[in-house]
């Protein structure tokens, strides 16, 4: 496989499918997970595009859905 077609599969195709699916489980563990997944998939797409703006902005969410995803884990693990 050629490095481009590597780029579309998992950087653009599997970026974008993790976003498509992952805020309609935001309230679950997964869907928070398959958000940071697909940003920072699609933040490699932004740098190579040099939008980088929309790259502060994934970095800016990566960062809340970590944040979602530790304190859910410690709820979680307090009961």
């Amino acid at each position: 496989m050629s490095k481009e077609l590597l780029y579309k599969i998992f950087v653009v195709f599997i970026g974008t499918g993790c976003m498509m699916v992952g805020p309609f489980f935001v309230n679950f563990l997964l869907g928070k997970i398959l958000s940071v997944i697909g940003l920072a998939l699609l933040t490699v797409q932004t740098q190579r595009t040099k939008s980088y703006n929309l790259s502060l902005l994934n970095v800016v969410g990566i960062c809340g859905y970590l944040y979602s995803i530790f304190t859910q884990w410690i709820i979680l693990k307090s009961y």
